[in-house]
């Protein structure tokens, strides 16, 4: 026996600590009451330490884990147990110092260790008693309980038989000289110098673990299951009271299962409730190499028969499903120690029992389940048992459906894409789907079916290829055609090498997403004619990447046909050619009928020559057209180095019809590398002698850089307009409104400061 092996010298309070001037604290609280109140952290932490230092004294503790915050110790040994260690401070207070005898018996001192007194209770036999401590809030006196009734406690006395107060004299010490760790030990010197040493075994542990705190109940001949976490252990003994059986199963990752049984009605421990005996306890002693440590719980039986558990289960109605995950709620009775289930599809011909669900269904903890890694769109259904011990509950079921898989809103094959307020996906009418595997390097051609179609073009980056259309002839469509670059964040590059006949009056053409590369097309001078028999309703390029080098994109060169609307919304459009150009071209129309022509809108876009010095460029014209029943809106585009169609002061513009019906031209930059002789936005070259069209803007709408400085109409005579358009320019800038101007690359970025104008693609 270690003689006068010192305990226990408890830390000061928190509200103690680093204060330079306790007397102004201890002022401060002028009443017994509150005086007390102060000393419930150093009454917490000197409790702990007695129940800590009795489990550590025994022998054969050991500790797996070790912690340490502002002096407090928390230690978890390798049964499962954890206690807190207080190392102490200072404090203006009288607090017992608590040690062991060399008789083993617990004793007591309040005078700095000059004498003690016993208390005559076995403190390291396996029937030893913990004493507790505490301070009568009505006298300030000590206090101790050895006998864990609430009637037991007594004043704490001193050699002289008087009541020690906890509110008066002045203690100093701490009771640990050092705690610290080194290796694998933690050593504790006490202040009569002796040190225990408490080796630390991180990879040794078996440890109960069970649901509910204190004794464990059970009925007559019941059995029960408590997980055993394990590591390190090369034998086992369990043990148990007289008339119980207990075993512990094979270890697995770790875990274990302690079965314990209830005897039968009958037995002489029938109704007895577990105390702090042995006799009572249900232990696990676990041990490897020189190292053990024992597990135990307690256990009383009712000596009543078990009553079955019930379980009601059914699909959450808060948290819904899913695509991969259905979860599910249980209702159990109140004797149930928890429950299992298996989750199967509902077409699964055999059904699981109860029998099969307690052995090999999945345990949950709490009242909820969500069921992971399920098939979309599949139909599941949930067999679950509760169970007390190994009684289980009659099986309750429910079904549930997962969710269709999210389409991909980067998908537009799948999710959809709205174009001028019409859906297209997957269902649309005449929906196919062209894709090349990655690795391909053979182009693939594009029919354009005569047919309502919409085609979704797939691009895979690896892949080398491009779609084509018409290799060698001229393609007719004839019937509504909508080609869509599958994927948002990826334009596929369809090529033209002869011309697009639009065949189709009042029906419509649509590219969505597409690189158009047209720089291709050798024979012909333009890329889309609306002038054959037919022409076409609507034409849409929106998100679109255009390239082309001949003389126009768009024509209506003779013939008999018409179009409706045009629109570019969100495209770039690139010249690389030298020679004259226009992105539309209908000034030679012969019969067409331009009286169809609506509209033409340019929402957001980049347009722009690589060239230049290249010769006359404009966007559209149609010199002595009458236009009057068109709408032209110009929104937030960005003009670079197209330089104006004609070659006198009242033509050379972007825009040269004969009339117009109405004109909206907001929020546009217009920039030249250049200078040019007449660059205007607007001519008007017959000179309006009876009807002029809506104008809806402000100059200050639009800026301009570059160049001799840009008019927003060009020289007219004024014989024949009204005041309203007397010749004006556009706003000039003189920063440059371009942060980055890359014909070559097409990268355009508006200077911040010019954030209200041009193309917001960049």
């Amino acid at each position: 026996m270690k003689k006068y092996l010192i305990l226990l010298f408890v830390a000061a309070a928190a509200v103690f600590q680093s204060c330079d001037n306790n007397d102004d604290l201890w002022d401060a609280i002028d009443d017994l009451k509150g005086r007390v109140q102060a000393l419930e952290t150093q009454v917490d932490a000197l409790n702990n330490n007695v129940e800590a230092m009795k489990a550590l004294y025994n022998e054969g503790a050991t500790i797996s884990e070790v912690s340490e915050t502002d002096g407090t110790y928390t230690l978890k040994l390798t049964n499962g147990t954890t206690l807190t260690l207080t190392q102490g401070s200072e404090a203006e207070a009288v607090i017992p110092v608590v040690s062991i005898d060399a008789q083993g018996n617990w004793q007591y001192t309040v005078d700095g260790g000059k004498s003690f007194i016993s208390l005559n209770v076995n403190a390291v036999a396996e029937d030893g008693v913990t004493p507790q401590f505490r301070v009568d809030e009505t006298t300030g006196v000590w206090q101790i309980n050895t006998t864990g009734e609430e009637s037991g406690w007594t004043n704490v006395k001193n050699t002289a038989g008087e009541d020690v107060s906890a509110v008066g004299g002045t203690v100093t010490d701490k009771f640990f000289d050092s705690v610290r760790t080194e290796g694998n030990v933690l050593y504790i010197k006490l202040l009569g110098g002796e040190e225990l040493q408490i080796p630390i075994v991180e990879d040794f542990f078996c440890r109960i673990v069970t649901t509910t705190e204190g004794v464990q109940t059970f009925g007559a001949g019941e059995t029960k299951r408590f997980v055993v976490e394990i590591r390190g252990v090369e034998t086992t003994v369990v043990t148990c009271p007289e008339g119980w059986t207990a075993h512990l199963t094979e270890p697995a990752s770790e875990q274990a299962e302690l079965v314990v049984t209830a005897p039968v009605p009958g037995a002489s421990t029938l109704g007895t409730r577990a105390t702090a005996n042995s006799s009572q306890d249900v232990a696990i002693l676990a041990t490897t190499g020189k190292y053990s440590c024992i597990s135990k719980i307690q256990v009383e039986s009712t000596g009543q028969e078990v009553e079955a558990p019930t379980i009601s289960v059914a699909l959450s109605a808060t948290t819904l499903p899913t695509e991969s995950t259905l979860t599910f709620e249980a209702q159990l009775s109140a004797n149930a120690d928890g429950w299992k289930y298996i989750c199967q599809k509902s077409d699964v011909v055999e059904l699981p029992d109860a029998a099969k669900i307690f052995a090999d269904g999945t345990t949950v903890a709490g009242s909820s389940v969500t069921v992971e890694g399920l098939e979309a769109e599949t139909t599941y259904k949930i067999f679950a048992v509760a169970y007390t011990g190994d009684l289980t509950s009659e099986v309750s079921t429910a079904e549930g459906t997962t969710t269709a898989i999210p389409a991909d809103p980067n998908d537009y094959y799948e999710s959809g894409v709205e174009i001028n307020g019409v859906r297209y996906d997957k269902t649309s009418e005449g929906a196919r789907l062209l894709e090349i595997d990655a690795g391909a390097t053979e182009n693939l051609t594009i029919s354009v079916p005569n047919t309502p179609t919409v085609t979704f073009v797939g691009a895979d980056e690896s892949a080398d290829y491009k779609f084509v259309m018409a290799p060698s002839t001229s393609l007719a469509v004839e019937a509504n055609n909508v080609f869509i670059g599958r994927y948002a964040d990826s334009k596929p590059t369809i090529t033209l090498s002869r011309y697009l006949a639009l065949r189709n009056p009042g029906g419509t053409v649509i590219f969505k997403n597409l690189t158009l590369d047209f720089e291709g097309v050798t024979k012909d001078n333009y890329m889309f004619n609306f002038s054959d028999s037919g022409g076409v309703g609507t034409l849409i390029f929106e998100d679109c990447e255009i390239v082309y080098a001949k003389q126009s994109l768009i024509t209506g060169y003779k013939g008999t046909g018409s179009i409706g609307n045009i629109v570019f919304r969100n495209c770039k459009i690139r010249y690389t050619g030298t020679e004259t150009t226009y992105v539309i071209n209908l000034s030679n129309p012969g019969s067409l009928n331009l009286s169809t022509l609506t509209g033409l809108t340019l929402e957001n876009n980049i347009i722009y020559s690589t060239q230049a010095s290249a010769k006359n460029s404009a966007f559209l014209t149609a010199n002595n057209q009458d236009l009057s029943n068109m709408t032209l809106t110009v929104t937030r585009n960005t003009f670079v180095d197209l330089r104006g169609s004609g070659t006198t002061v009242n033509s050379s513009a972007l825009f040269v019809v004969s009339k117009f019906g109405s004109i909206s031209c907001k929020n546009n930059l217009f920039y030249a590398t250049i200078n040019t002789a007449y660059p205007a936005v607007f001519a008007l070259t017959n000179n309006y002698d009876t009807a002029w069209p809506t104008i809806d803007m402000e100059r200050s709408d639009n800026i301009s850089y570059g160049s001799q400085g840009w008019k927003m109409f060009s020289e007219i005579s004024t014989a024949y307009h009204p005041s309203s358009y007397d010749v004006v320019t556009v706003p000039k800038v003189n920063s440059d409104p371009l942060t980055t101007c890359d014909p070559a690359n097409g990268k355009f970025v508006v200077n911040p400061e010019y954030a209200a104008f041009g193309s917001t693609l960049e």
